[in-house]
Parts: structure tokens; sequence; C-alpha cells
């Protein structure tokens, strides 16, 4: 995928609930809405350590959840306790998967890792079948009401050496490449607004300052550390809050939910 390490750290491996603490709640309550008519099997690809698949199988165990990512220390976290979910190491751009075997597909915070996020946008298109859907979160960190835009103008790297975000895409480009591989854009709905910004750019800014580097994600890390806990849920509410009421207004992030045609 990348020349970053992804067997150094567990991405993606956190409890993920409907609750406004959890970093990811927009994005799965969004998700959770693209696939409330969808009935099947399921795809989280670039699952990472399998907290958001799980999330999907706790909340509608009627679906069939797989996962599937490339790093071999995060599908055996996964596994760990796979909570119904069925796990596999596999690469975006050859999914270990028949043509047309899923009803729906999701993939949250993978193509901006990705050296060739079309081909895989392509590899997605024929894994799901017609009239499936496909459901994900992009950040636009290419546009221009991104703070990562602006910073990385001034040679900010932080999110990229620490995070692996090798892609800085705008919303045109992406909405024209989901229309060229197959799929008719449905609805939109935009995350990652200002405040939400200023912590993510603060927060890898800092440590890359400081030379750390997390095994963990963020949630993880602060388990039994209560009053940084504390502190994180309530900026979480925050930027929640501020994405949630402003879903309508561009920001760093975009949550599609897209038809195969």
């Amino acid at each position: 995928m990348t020349n970053f390490d992804y067997e150094e750290k567990v991405w993606g491996g956190n409890e993920v609930r409907l609750v406004p603490t959890y970093l990811s709640y927009l994005r799965l309550k969004y998700t959770l809405s693209d696939l409330a008519k969808v009935k099947g099997r399921i795809l989280d690809a670039g699952c990472g350590g399998g907290g958001f698949a799980k999330a999907i199988s706790m909340y509608r165990p009627d679906l069939a959840v797989y996962g599937v990512d490339i790093s071999r220390k995060a599908v055996s976290h996964a596994k760990g306790s796979n909570k119904g979910v069925a796990f596999k190491v596999g690469d975006v751009y050859a999914l270990p998967f028949a043509d047309n075997f899923f009803d729906a597909v999701i993939v949250e915070d993978v193509f901006e890792h990705l050296q060739k996020p079309y081909e895989a946008l392509d590899e997605l298109s024929r894994v799901v079948k017609h009239g499936g859907i496909l459901s994900a979160f992009i950040p636009l960190e290419g546009s221009v009401f991104s703070l990562h835009y602006w910073f990385s103008k001034l040679g900010w790297k932080s999110k990229r050496e620490l995070a692996g975000h090798i892609q800085g895409f705008k919303e045109k480009d992406v909405n024209l490449k989901i229309k060229e591989k197959g799929f008719k854009l449905e609805k939109k709905r935009y995350g990652a607004h200002l405040l939400g910004q200023i912590v993510d750019v603060g927060f890898f800014t800092v440590v890359d300052l400081v030379g750390r580097r997390l095994e963990t994600g963020i949630e993880q890390h602060l388990e039994n550390k209560k009053v940084l806990t504390f502190f994180k849920n309530t900026i979480t509410r925050l930027t929640n809050f501020e994405s949630q009421i402003l879903y309508f207004v561009p920001g760093a992030g975009i949550h599609i939910k897209a038809v195969k045609k």
C-alpha cells in the first residue's frame, strides 16, 4: 500500500458505539443509516482491528459481516474477539471474494492511505452486487475547507508521517471517480469541521513534536486514564455536535452513500 508500517500499530481496534463520546460516532450513525434497507452480506474493507465491523454486527445482527485488512497484526487482534464477524487478511486491490458477492461495502478512512485509491474502488465495485451500497468516509484534506491543506502548504507532514495519509482528496475528484467506477451518488454528509480540524491538526503536531508513537488508537490508549478520558470525551462531544449540525457545510471529510448501477 505505502511505505508506512501498518504492522507497527493496530488501527481501528477500539470499540465504537452510537454515543457522542466516541470518535467514530457519526460515521457509525451514517453507515447504519446507509445500510438500513440492506440485507445479506456486507464487507468492511480496510477494517483494521475490527472495531467498526464489530459495531455494525452488534447493531445489525441480521447481517453477515466480513472484514478484510492487509495488516496481519490488525486482523489477528480483530479475531481475538470477532463478535460474529468473519475477518480475513487481504489486499484491497485483490479482494479474496467472488464477483457480486456483497450487498454492501463499507470503506472508512481507507482511500487516503492508498497509492492507487481508484484501482481499489474498481475492486470494490467488482465484489458488490448491482444495486448494492457503497458507504464510505473519505477525508478531504486536499480541500480549501481543510486546515490540513493550508498547513501542508507550509510543509506540515505530521499526519502523513504518523497516520499514513498520503492522499489529499478534493470533493469534485471523489464525486467524479465514484461515477466513473459505476456508482450513483445518492447522499453526502460532511464531517471534520473547524473545531474537529483544530483538534486533529493539533494532536498530530504535538505527538510528532514529542516523538511519540502510539501502538493503539487514542481511545484505547486512554483507558484507565480518567482525567484524560474526561477531557477527550468532552472535546469529542463538541466536535461530533459541530459536524452533526453542519453536515451540509463542506468540511475536511465527507461521508457518502452510493449505489452500484
